[in-house]
């Protein structure tokens, strides 16, 4: 399994993300709300290298989303509460070592790097994204 199908794996089968239909996309964020996309950001993969010859490996994303906009603050706060409790609940998985699973390597962790953020709006829609790291040996 690819490293971007396990990230994909892991993240669809977050409680979080239980209450809603729509699956995640990879490198792809449809223009209607509720649309998901786990999106690859260039980083240096090599954090440390050994003498055999493995090395710790980092894959940077954003998971980002399209989500309903509008001045009605109801909406807009439901908005952040979806990102906070997905953060919050990357962090406590990553705690206990509930990682996603690669068919080589090890997982090490996976963490959220930035709180979520408004990266575009349209009249009635807004892209949201977090930033995320995942560690492996390979």
């Amino acid at each position: 399994m690819k490293i971007i199908e396990a990230i994909r794996n892991y993240i669809s089968n977050l409680d979080c993300m239980s209450t809603l239909d729509n699956a995640i996309n990879v490198n792809y964020l449809a223009g209607e709300v509720d649309n998901f996309s786990i999106e690859e950001v260039p980083c240096n993969p090599i954090v440390k290298r050994y003498l055999d010859g493995t090395a710790v490996r980092q894959f940077q994303f954003v998971f980002c989303s399209r989500e309903p906009y509008s001045n009605e603050i109801l909406q807009n706060i439901d908005n952040s509460s979806f990102y906070e409790d997905f953060a919050e609940e990357i962090e406590d998985k990553n705690n206990k070592g509930i990682l996603p699973i690669l068919t080589t390597g090890e997982s090490l962790k996976i963490e959220v790097i930035s709180s979520a953020y408004t990266v575009s709006v349209t009249e009635d829609t807004s892209m949201y994204q977090i930033n995320l790291n995942f560690k492996y040996r390979k």
